[in-house]
């Protein structure tokens, strides 16, 4: 049922950004605008011929993590899968579903993926860190 509202909800929100304003007519000339120079943002999406994108490294860590605790590896090995299946179900769909709903929801699911990712390299320097303060001892 929250899944319904959240659709309606971001259909809404959609709908009100589509919608055009009139900006009011200023009387007065505005100064010139000088062009800035604006450096390109690494993009997200990984150039061809890079090493490795965010999901293989993702998944790299997990598979490390897996020597180093075992009780978390478990923990996001089952994260990870259902978050992986449930963006394979929305992309067996997307073709079929309005563009703004679609970027929306791949954003949804960008974000909880980014946000596992970072748990994951989490959990694994601190296992990592708690063995290296083991062989002091």
């Amino acid at each position: 049922m929250k899944k319904i509202g959240l659709l309606i909800f971001s259909l809404m929100l959609a709908g009100c950004a589509t919608t055009h304003q009139t900006a009011p007519k200023s009387l007065v000339t505005p100064a010139p605008v000088q062009a800035e120079v604006v450096e390109p943002q690494p993009s997200a999406v990984p150039e061809k011929g890079t090493s490795l994108t965010a999901n293989e490294t993702c998944t790299k860590s997990l598979a490390a993590l897996q020597t180093y605790n075992s009780r978390s590896w478990n923990k996001y090995s089952r994260e990870m899968s259902e978050l992986t299946s449930k963006t394979s179900q929305f992309l067996s769909v997307k073709e079929d579903l309005n563009p703004q709903t679609n970027q929306l929801v791949m954003n949804v699911y960008a974000s909880r993926m980014a946000t596992l990712c970072y748990r994951i390299e989490s959990a694994l320097g601190q296992a990592m860190l708690e063995q290296a303060a083991q062989l002091g001892n």
